[in-house]
């Protein structure tokens, strides 16, 4: 398989391991947008929201909050935390195997989650056709 995730799973890369149990494993990004970038991932190739079952997901949340805290407490100037993820390479997914972002963030570190928040303008009707779509 060629997913670098997997090869890190595997042992074939190199980590910066960060945590590991049965599931899940948490390691620092090679590539971060601030020190302390880490990275979690189910130890099962999942491609993405869409495919990874609820037990991996579910332990994936409980270790980015577990992480984000120990980053918080342990790193010098962190006053916040990003956690996020992509689905898809529309949604500008890189590498294709499910994927947390944990992002520490310290002030004046010049990145900038909320160039991604640009509002649409909707009407009342067009919310109504939404949530009646995706209403649970």
């Amino acid at each position: 398989m060629s997913c670098v995730f997997c090869k890190i799973v595997n042992h074939e890369l190199p980590s910066y391991k960060v945590y590991e149990d049965d599931l899940v494993l948490a390691f620092l990004d090679i590539n971060p947008v601030s020190k302390g970038h880490t990275l979690i991932i189910p130890k099962k190739h999942f491609e993405n929201i869409f495919d990874i079952d609820e037990k991996t997901l579910e332990r994936i949340a409980k270790v980015s909050k577990i992480i984000a805290i120990k980053i918080k407490e342990n790193l010098d100037d962190v006053l916040g935390i990003n956690v996020f993820q992509s689905n898809g390479k529309t949604a500008e997914q890189e590498i294709m195997h499910y994927h947390m972002h944990i992002i520490p963030r310290r002030k004046n570190d010049n990145f900038k989650i909320t160039n991604c928040f640009k509002s649409l303008k909707l009407e009342d009707n067009q919310f109504n056709i939404i949530l009646n779509k995706i209403r649970i």
